[in-house]
């Protein structure tokens, strides 16, 4: 159950928008509410010298950020959360891989452009960092350049919007009949890592519909709102229409054909890493699991507990 959750998680944004039956009007609404992120996509193009190829043009690559904390969080609270989650689909669309990034990983951060004027000069520093300091495009090119892998699309969630979809939708679905269909999404528990995964899945229970409150047109409604204006999204994912893609894309894998995989880690601290705090990646592992990806082979997930 834990694998099936989990991977719930991953595509529950996604799946949101998937409700059968909304009126033009809606559709536009809904469509209206996700953000476009263009400026990433200029900063990223500026940069396309320094980007790494796509070796396997057909496979997709969407970074998905969580963008919870505006502020750095205290270092009990921020470790072990995702910051952001790298879902692979392969070329033929029968794998996907979803890898999470953890928040306290060092990496080292290109000089990027503030959001709000000025800029950030290159520094070793926790993932997270790269979104406060310059936005997806920050985030972006930090992963590109720890894994070499090439970043098709992102995707940029907001957790606290969806952490109040999540007890929403649980609490809606505890007083239907359908309440009893599993583990509770997003509730305590849900995944031990917390921040992204967990708001996404606490939103899956509105993608597979139900009994209860959730079976009346306006809640859904309210929901669907909710969700959709919790999304930022480059050019090419920021619609229903493109979600939708992706989501049919997500639901067509066959049975088993879900991987999730958390980055390689080892703790920080080492003569090497000076006095850094948080985590460094583990190799050779993670240098096996970045070339996989980038191949588009197949990689080994987590194990259960």
């Amino acid at each position: 159950m834990r694998a099936v959750l989990r991977w719930t998680a991953i595509g529950a944004g996604l799946l949101l928008v998937l409700t059968a039956g909304l009126c033009l009007a809606s559709y536009r609404k809904f469509s209206a509410n996700i953000t476009t992120d263009s400026a990433a996509e200029k900063v990223l193009a500026e940069y396309a010298a320094q980007r790494p190829p796509a070796l396997v043009p057909q496979a997709s690559n969407i970074l998905v950020l969580a963008a919870d904390d505006p502020a750095p969080a205290p270092a009990p609270a921020a470790a072990g959360r995702d910051a952001a989650v790298l879902l692979h689909l392969s070329a033929d669309r029968t794998r996907a891989a979803a890898v999470g990034v953890p928040r306290d990983l060092q990496v080292g951060v290109p000089g990027c452009r503030r959001p709000g004027g000025g800029s950030a000069p290159a520094a070793y520093e926790p993932f997270g960092a790269a979104f406060r300091s310059g936005g997806a495009a920050c985030s972006i090119r930090a992963f590109e350049q720890l894994s070499g892998v090439r970043i098709d699309h992102h995707l940029v969630v907001d957790v606290a919007r969806f952490g109040r979809l999540a007890r929403a939708v649980d609490g809606g679905r505890k007083g239907g009949a359908g309440a009893g269909g599993g583990a509770r999404a997003g509730g305590a528990g849900a995944d031990p890592r917390g921040g992204l995964l967990q708001a996404l899945a606490g939103a899956a229970g509105a993608a597979r519909g139900g009994r209860g409150s959730l079976a009346h047109p306006a809640r859904l409604f309210g929901l669907l709102d909710t969700a959709t204006s919790g999304i930022t999204a480059d050019p090419g994912l920021s619609s229903l229409s493109a979600l939708y893609g992706l989501a049919g894309a997500l639901r067509g894998l066959p049975a088993g054909g879900v991987t999730l995989v958390t980055l390689p880690t080892a703790p920080a601290g080492s003569a090497a890493q000076g006095a850094a705090r948080g985590k460094v990646l583990r190799h050779p592992a993670a240098d096996r699991l970045f070339a996989a990806l980038r191949a588009d082979r197949p990689v080994a997930g987590d194990p259960e507990p």
